[in-house]
């Protein structure tokens, strides 16, 4: 199962930020997650994170994490405000007729394609 979260950087220390990223997300491994991808817009006022999870409970899990808890009030002074939405993978190009070349097929399967 896929996560996107949605964080909004308008009002964020980014220091403080940057530093509680660094302590929770190597946890994510502890309960089978993994950040897919982490992208921050270019003027800085929002970054997304597409997290998978093998399942429900696992993210749960996670979220209740003791060590992510004991972080709770460095989470607060960041200043960060986030949005977590369950998504799903769209293929716009499965039986499209569209080539793909390998050295660019996990690209592809990403849908990574800007027009």
């Amino acid at each position: 199962m896929r996560k996107l979260v949605v964080l909004d950087l308008s009002n964020a220390d980014i220091q403080l930020f940057e530093n509680y990223e660094r302590q929770v997300l190597p946890l994510l491994g502890k309960y089978g997650g993994k950040l897919e991808l982490s992208v921050r817009c270019i003027d800085a006022m929002t970054e997304t994170h597409l997290l998978h999870f093998p399942d429900i409970t696992h993210f749960e899990q996670f979220l209740s994490d003791p060590n992510r808890a004991a972080l709770k009030d460095e989470w607060t002074l960041t200043g960060v405000k986030s949005t977590i939405t369950d998504v799903v993978q769209v293929d716009y190009f499965l039986n499209s007729g569209f080539f793909c070349p390998g050295e660019l097929s996990e690209l592809c399967s990403f849908n990574h394609f800007i027009s």
